[in-house]
């Protein structure tokens, strides 16, 4: 619909608008230009938008009133209010933002920015999962770490109140891909645009505007994996990957034009532009099985030129530009093996040299003769084409595999990008192999595919727009995200911060006469408890290693922190002193031969007990009154995931979850065996919960959540699955957590890799609520506040734990 077709429209002649003092003759000296006119269009749509957030706005409002903010450069939560945007349509807040110049006051954005940072993974959630996400992303921005105020806490028709956050999330996606991302190239259209295009694990080729936002319809192979991308001129762009085949696209048309190579049974290993002296350009075509071919890149029929002998084993390609007229070398590897080609030279391969690890990406460096390579065991460095002189990167990166490598430019020097293993991009002076700047952080999985956007594309903010001579980084990520960087170094301006990611977290109960949860986190800089009623924390004693799991305790009425480290080690600390002294060590338990990942602590005839399971495999059974150990079992293959205490018609049981795919039970006084094994069917079991049953003897079932991203129910006593399987569809279940609703109804919560928590209806198998994170979690608890003197005790309390931080809330599903 366009600005003239709404039935929305802002003042004409003889028309006043009828909700605003002014007159017309006013509005006439504002309407002098494009920009003062959107922003009376701004200004009359957000009169319209109803003050509750439940009620649907009429869809110009939802799709459009953003746009004409940005326009008139108005664009702040007083002009696209709250209520509009769980109904936000076009997909385009992030875009606005980034381009709008509006920003002067501090504080003028919150909401929109809020939205902003979620936008891009909310998907086809419902009006309250939006809302509720939204809530939850506003708290978390403009609240962290500070007490509760219901006051302030509370959002018509959100399904949460938030309690308490430590919560970091980065805010440089570009967008989100449904499928795995598996290639990136840019490519510039005839008529002057810079296009974004990625290829997937599907076959599916998508072009991106910079900003972000899908430039057209995407392109279908209808094959296997696009893993590699070459755009030529005239808006022409050839993909090859895992079906063998190269095909030719037009990408503005949105046509296939050619496939002049199919070989099934093999796959690309290389696709690259390759020109010898007094040589035309080629294309070079490598498969898995070691063949190279040359096409013409305008006719793409095979060209008869000289070309390299290669092994029969999958090869990368890369062109070195030697200077002037002097054509290129061609740098080959070949696992471990790097040789580079010369074809001026009679005898070919001028030298060769070996790599402790295989390698992963070649490319080409602006100085003539050298050119980057990386390999699987880290190693990153500059080679002279000619000699082989190295000159390896430093300070090394981390151990791992370097994965994706792209030149770009940063700051008027040549310089290269790495995306590794440990989900980071660095960047390296292409000179001196000096590191420029610090690590980007934000992914989380490897970048597999890394390139460059100018520094004055459009959609580029403030915060991210670069001086002459700089380049931004564009990431595809296994996260399925694109991203956009803006690298580090002197004068540039290093990449945002990012929190260090949470190892364990956990809520207990009361931890201050308020009468407010206790939070226990844990991360790579340490381990703190912070009270949610008063917002203070108290730092866990230091010399221990990072924590790996949490569990509370009460023994002889003594409240007790149970800590699981780095080292295997157990630790015992006594919060008798209250929540804001330092918790003193009471005790150690040694056992486990690897890092503790789950445990439960739970009263069984007149003791306290613990259970533990391990990345060694087994599973182990502690008296905490005598501060010993009971038992041990090593049934497990490999590692023990998730610890669950159910209560069934037989007593209380032990359920162990593991690599193995099974959930095992254990009684919880000998831990020998309960039944046969539950094979789950579900590849990983990482996450095991109990889910009571409204039954007359207060039976629980077990809850498994697998790599498989299904939740599945079973009955302990008779060892089958009840129910449906319940499918988070958007990757792996990392965690698991019950809890009952204020009127009782039962609930589980269930999160992974894909940031959001799903909540269902266990009796009826009901998806309930999404609630969108944006970044990931492997952390779920879940607390009974029904307490005397709790802040809400008619409601449950949840955490979230994950890359970005943390978030307690509670869950309000029966009221508004």
């Amino acid at each position: 619909m366009s600005d003239a077709d709404s039935p929305y429209r802002a003042p004409r002649p003889g028309r006043p608008d009828t909700g605003d003092s002014r007159t017309w003759a006013d509005d006439s000296k504002a309407w002098a230009d494009t920009r003062d006119a959107h922003r009376l269009i701004a200004e009359a749509l957000a009169r319209l938008v109803a003050a509750d957030p439940t009620i649907p706005p009429h869809p110009y409002l939802s799709r459009h009133l953003a746009h004409h903010a940005a326009r008139g450069e108005v664009l702040d939560d007083a002009h696209v209010p709250l209520a509009v945007l769980p109904w936000e349509s076009s997909a385009n807040v992030r875009t606005l933002l980034r381009q709008s110049d509006a920003v002067s006051a501090a504080r003028r954005q919150e909401w929109l920015e809020a939205w902003a940072r979620i936008e891009p993974f909310i998907g086809g959630a419902g009006p309250d999962s939006r809302l509720t996400s939204l809530h939850l992303a506003h708290h978390a921005a403009t609240r962290p770490r500070t007490p509760l105020d219901t006051s302030a806490a509370r959002v018509s028709g959100s399904r949460v109140t938030p309690l308490w956050s430590d919560w970091t999330a980065q805010d440089n996606v570009l967008a989100v891909s449904e499928t795995r991302l598996a290639s990136l190239t840019r490519t510039t259209t005839t008529d002057g645009r810079s296009l974004l295009v990625s290829g997937d694990d599907h076959g599916t080729i998508r072009m991106w505007e910079p900003h972000g936002v899908p430039a057209m319809a995407p392109l279908h192979t209808y094959g296997g994996a696009v893993q590699h991308l070459l755009p030529l001129p005239g808006d022409l762009l050839l993909s090859a990957g895992t079906d063998g085949s190269v095909r030719v696209w037009h990408l503005t048309r949105g046509q296939l034009l050619a496939e002049p190579v199919h070989r099934p049974g093999t796959w690309v290993s290389a696709l690259t532009l390759f020109a010898a002296k007094d040589a035309p350009e080629v294309v070079l075509v490598a498969h898995s099985d070691g063949r190279l071919g040359a096409l013409d890149p305008v006719t793409f029929r095979p060209v008869d030129t000289p070309l390299p002998s290669l092994d029969p084993a999958p090869a990368l390609l890369s062109g070195v530009g030697l200077g002037g007229a002097q054509g290129m070398a061609l740098a080959v590897a070949q696992g471990r093996r790097v040789r580079v080609w010369d074809p001026r030279r009679p005898d070919g391969y001028t030298y060769e040299h070996q790599h402790e690890g295989a390698v992963r990406a070649l490319v080409d460096l602006a100085a003539p003769g050298r050119y980057a390579l990386c390999d699987d065991s880290g190693y990153i460095g500059f080679r002279d084409a000619s000699t082989g002189r190295e000159t390896p990167v430093a300070p090394a990166p981390p151990a791992g595999p370097v994965v994706a490598l792209t030149a770009l430019t940063v700051a008027g020097r040549a310089a290269v990008a790495s995306g590794g293993s440990d989900h980071t991009l660095r960047v390296w002076d292409a000179r001196t192999g000096a590191a420029i700047g610090g690590p980007l952080e934000g992914h989380t999985a490897p970048p597999v595919a890394l390139t460059t956007l100018p520094g004055t594309s459009p959609g580029t903010s403030r915060e991210l727009a670069a001086p002459a001579g700089q380049e931004l980084l564009v990431s595809a990520g296994a996260d399925h995200t694109l991203r956009r960087w803006k690298p580090g170094g002197p004068g540039v301006g290093a990449g945002r911060a990012v929190r260090r990611p949470v190892t364990a977290a956990a809520l207990s109960g009361p931890g201050s006469t308020a009468g407010a949860p206790l939070i226990a986190v844990a991360d790579e800089s340490g381990t703190a408890l912070w009270d949610t009623g008063t917002g203070r924390p108290v730092a866990l004693p230091a010399g221990h290693a990072p924590v790996t799991a949490f569990a509370s305790a009460r023994v002889r009425g003594e409240p007790l922190l149970v800590t699981a480290h780095s080292d295997a080690g157990i630790q015992l600390w006594s919060l008798e002193r209250g929540a804001h002294a330092a918790p003193a060590r009471l005790a150690g338990l040694l056992g486990h031969s690897l890092p503790v990942r789950s445990m439960a602590a739970f009263p069984h005839e007149g003791r306290t007990l613990l259970v533990t399971g391990g990345e060694d495999g087994t599973v182990r059974l502690w008296d905490l009154d005598r501060v010993g150990a009971l038992a041990c079992r090593e049934d497990h293959l490999l590692s023990v995931r998730d610890i669950a205490v159910l209560d069934t018609a037989r007593g209380s049981r032990i359920a162990s979850a593991g690599t193995d795919g099974t959930v095992r039970l254990w009684d919880p006084v000998t831990l020998r065996p309960v039944g046969a094994p539950l094979h789950c069917e579900q590849r990983v079991v990482n996450a095991v919960a109990a889910v009571p049953v409204d039954e007359p003897d207060g039976a629980e079932l077990v809850a498994s959540g697998g790599e498989d991203g299904t939740i599945r129910l079973w009955d302990p006593g008779t060892g089958r699955p009840v129910g449906r399987r319940l499918d988070i569809g958007d990757g792996p279940v990392a965690a698991l957590a019950f809890f009952r609703t204020a009127t009782g109804r039962p609930c589980l919560a269930a999160t992974g890799p894909g940031g959001t928590i799903h909540l269902w209806d266990t009796d009826t198998g009901s998806h309930l609520l999404r609630i969108v994170t944006g970044s990931p979690l492997g952390a779920l608890d879940a607390l009974d506040a029904r307490q005397p003197g709790g802040p809400h005790p008619e409601h449950p309390v949840l955490l979230a734990a994950g890359v970005a931080g943390v978030c307690v809330f509670d869950i309000r599903m029966e009221g508004r």
